[in-house]
């Protein structure tokens, strides 16, 4: 239900010509002007001129089509497993990308959808009997380009990295195999870096705007993330330096206890607790330079919380959990948790959404 939701949404954005901040962040090019996120712009709008095709209907066709092949492969791999409804329940925690994107109608289908297909592909590789070698790489390349396109990816790379050690630990892969994965990783993000300083803004942004006019596309297209492309990196800095002593880090602090809660009493049940907060706490870290740099302090602690889940979850099916497979959640826990994801979620920002999708979907039908 949600996954159906946030296509109808997609499907509502191109009625509506596009949103200058889901499908506009997919849009911004190279084409007249060397810029950094501009490499799907600009396979886009090539596609785009040499077949005749609506430019917009492009960007939501591609986000669709990789949102449905994310969850087709998430699907697959959770039905091989032992405690299916327990990862369910991971699964639907107001953190995790799916149940954030449909609370929040405005966070969601970024380019960072990239990256969780290729962390479903790495799982659903882990998931068979005998992890396929193929589909491993296949992830650190889809991987590796979603970190070219946005370099906001990078920092996933991390959890990529500790998701091909467990591989090696298993022996699912050779030292020589583990060390191509991990030149791939560092390979996309130390290129990443370097065009993130070099072509950090533009002049303009119409520059970067007009080839989308061009193929098109209404002018308000261009008011997002394609007109963020001008501001310097020190307004951005400004702007969230105050941020950290506003009133806004309580609703941050309660917004992260909300998420990181749970999502500790879950992940205990399948590894050593101890180790499982301490995992958690420091994984938290490498998310920070995110904080300082953009004020969509929700959209990182769904990248954080997303991020965990998915390394846990192939933790878990290459047999590094503690419990005797096939046992789920206890009863009351699980229920509770359930009623509780479905009635507290977060925004993008930093609002607590108190009702979550249960309330969103009752003012719905009224």
């Amino acid at each position: 239900m949600f996954t159906l939701y946030i296509v109808v949404l997609a499907y509502q954005d191109f009625l509506l010509g596009g949103n200058s901040w889901k499908q506009g962040d997919w849009l911004i090019n190279s084409v007249d002007t060397t810029v950094r996120r501009g490499i799907i712009g600009s396979l886009l709008l090539r596609v785009s001129q040499t077949f005749s095709i609506d430019v917009v209907l492009l960007v939501v066709l591609l986000q669709i089509s990789l949102l449905l092949a994310a969850m087709g492969l998430l699907t697959r791999s959770i039905r091989r497993s032992d405690t299916p409804a327990t990862i369910w329940l991971l699964i639907l925690s107001p953190g995790f990308f799916i149940s954030f994107w449909s609370l929040d109608d405005q966070g969601g289908l970024r380019k960072e959808l990239i990256t969780f297909l290729a962390f479903t592909l790495l799982l659903f590789a882990t998931s068979r009997l005998t992890p396929s070698r193929i589909l491993i790489y296949v992830s650190a390349f889809v991987f590796g380009f979603a970190v070219l396109s946005h370099e906001g990816n990078l920092f996933f790379a991390p959890f990529f990295a500790f998701g091909y050690y467990l591989l090696f630990a298993k022996s699912a892969i050779s030292r020589r195999e583990l060390a191509a994965l991990l030149i791939i990783l560092a390979g996309s993000c130390v290129a990443t870096v370097v065009i993130a300083f070099s072509f950090d803004t533009v002049t303009d942004y119409m520059t970067v705007c007009r080839p989308v006019l061009a193929a098109g596309v209404d002018a308000e297209m261009c008011t997002g993330a394609i007109k963020a492309l001008e501001i310097p990196l020190r307004e951005y800095l400004t702007t969230t330096f105050w941020m950290f002593f506003s009133p806004l880090v309580l609703s941050f602090g309660l917004l992260y206890a909300i998420t990181a809660i749970p999502i500790i009493l879950i992940g205990r049940h399948f590894i050593d607790g101890r180790m499982f907060i301490k995992a958690y706490v420091a994984s938290a870290f490498l998310f920070l330079p995110l904080y300082l740099v953009a004020v969509d302090w929700g959209r990182w602690v769904s990248f954080h919380t997303t991020a965990v889940i998915f390394t846990l979850l192939i933790a878990v099916s290459l047999g590094f959990a503690k419990n005797t497979p096939g046992r789920e959640l206890p009863p009351v826990l699980f229920n509770i948790l359930l009623i509780f994801f479905l009635i507290v979620g977060f925004s993008h920002f930093v609002n607590v959404i108190w009702g979550g999708m249960a309330w969103k979907a009752v003012n719905g039908i009224l």
